[in-house]
């Protein structure tokens, strides 16, 4: 299959401002792209674009405040790639939050904001990102970030665990924009816990240990194959530790006529 290849590439990046999302932005702009980075982790996300900046001695990066819970929030991180580098080229649904065991709360609170950020998020970002690429009729690719527990339910993530699943499900039923003149790919990676910020809050009982944990860059380098490698559409990459990637064989959307008549 053929190598996207990210140079000069412009990439929108969620939940940039630490783990998966900060590793990938330093990756896309070592090879040769440009990123805009959108979390809440304001003073973070500021300082690792102004740091790729002095690396690179341009401006390769910028830093934009996105609650990707406001979709308003995700069309002006789009925006800014558009003013800034004057194109978007690939978007990252990579902002999460681990949710909670909701049987024991007062209020259906972490309930909304697990599902908002993880699932209707990456929805309205593929959303926006497909109407932005057929507006300007431009190839473009999203990533999106599900999990290991969208096919391992765990006791202890009930609703992050669905969420996953349905990032994974509406990843494979985005395939066939691939179809599309010129062709949208829409890609997920599905980690086991990895050594982030997220996996610190998992309770120690037995499970991590188990299974051991995947590096930021193991996953990350797969991130960068869902961009670059165009063989790939409505694919979830599954990852274990100590194990090889592997592509979720489960069933992917087929052309029915919807996606390509739309287009009209």
């Amino acid at each position: 299959s053929f190598i996207m290849l990210i140079l000069d590439k412009v990439a929108v990046i969620t939940g940039g401002a630490r783990g998966f999302g900060k590793r990938l932005a330093e990756m896309i702009v070592e090879r040769g792209g440009k990123v805009v980075l959108g979390d809440i982790l304001d003073s973070e996300g500021h300082f690792v674009a102004q740091a790729l900046n002095a690396q690179y001695k341009r401006k390769v990066s910028v830093y934009q405040h996105c609650d990707v819970g406001s979709f308003g929030d995700i069309q002006a991180l789009i925006d800014r790639a558009v003013t800034e580098y004057g194109v978007l080229d690939i978007l990252v649904n990579n902002a999460g939050i681990g949710g909670s065991v909701p049987w024991f709360e007062s209020d259906g609170g972490s309930l909304s904001r697990t599902i908002d950020i993880n699932l209707k998020a990456p929805i309205e970002g593929t959303r926006l990102a497909v109407k932005y690429f057929i507006e300007n009729g431009r190839p473009g690719c999203v990533v999106n970030v599900a999990s290991m527990m969208a096919f391992f339910p765990v006791e202890f993530g009930p609703v992050y665990g669905a969420t996953k699943s349905g990032v994974v499900n509406f990843t494979a039923s985005c395939a066939t924009l691939a179809l599309m003149e010129p062709p949208i790919r829409v890609n997920a990676v599905a980690p086991n816990f990895a050594d982030t910020a997220m996996a610190r809050d998992v309770p120690r009982n037995g499970l991590l240990a188990m299974n051991g944990i995947l590096t930021v860059d193991e996953v990350v380098l797969q991130m960068i194959r869902c961009i670059e490698d165009d063989g790939l559409a409505g694919d979830s990459i599954k990852m274990l530790p100590g194990r090889s990637p592997l592509l979720h064989n489960g069933r992917k959307a087929v052309a029915s006529g919807v996606v390509t008549l739309a287009k009209l």
